[in-house]
């Protein structure tokens, strides 16, 4: 019993302790930030800068990062065939527009171009944008080996395959208006579909 009351009161005191310092930073911190400050001032926003765009036709490379991207081309499908058994195919009023692309990883491990997951500053996404204001993101093709959506490359190596967007027919029937930006958030590569 003895042990327990002496271990309990060890830790309040540490846990009383602890909690006392950090009020009185606090009120350092608040003192010296209003002394300082000049009360005519305001500060002026920031705006987050746009992210550096690169323009290319189809066929041309481009690099983000550590990847190279060529995107060779686009077409429009209503079905894509895995094996024998295996198809996909569009929600109904849908279509696919399938990009084919090339990659190359150039860092020095082994990374998954396009990640489901990741740092939203770091991580490399693809957009299909119809008239530059409607929004398309990829499909993940589940067991389909050409699907590069999630794909890990190893580094100095090349994969070929598509980027799959289900999109609405009317979209589809305009393929002239699509532009597919892959890129972060500071820097993308944009080809236009025509």
């Amino acid at each position: 019993m003895r042990k327990n009351l002496l271990l309990l009161g060890t830790c309040l005191t540490l846990l009383l302790a602890g909690c006392s310092s950090p009020a009185k930073d606090i009120a350092e911190t608040v003192k010296n930030v209003t002394n300082n400050s000049d009360p005519t001032s305001t500060p002026e926003p920031t705006g987050t800068p746009a992210p550096k765009e690169t323009k290319l036709a189809l066929g041309k490379k481009g690099s983000i990062g550590d990847w190279d991207i060529r995107v060779k081309k686009a077409e429009i499908r209503t079905k894509i065939k895995n094996g024998k058994y295996r198809v996909f195919e569009p929600d109904k009023g849908e279509k696919f527009v399938t990009i084919t692309a090339t990659v190359r990883n150039k860092g020095k491990e082994k990374s998954s171009f396009l990640p489901r997951v990741g740092y939203k500053d770091k991580m490399l996404t693809a957009t299909l944008y119809y008239k530059e204001k409607y929004e398309y993101q990829p499909l993940e093709l589940l067991s389909y080996d050409k699907d590069l959506v999630g794909t890990q490359v190893n580094p100095l190596s090349n994969k070929s395959g598509i980027i799959v967007f289900s999109v609405p027919k009317k979209v589809a029937k305009a393929k002239g208006k699509l532009l597919l930006k892959i890129g972060t958030s500071t820097e993308n590569v944009t080809y236009s579909l025509k």
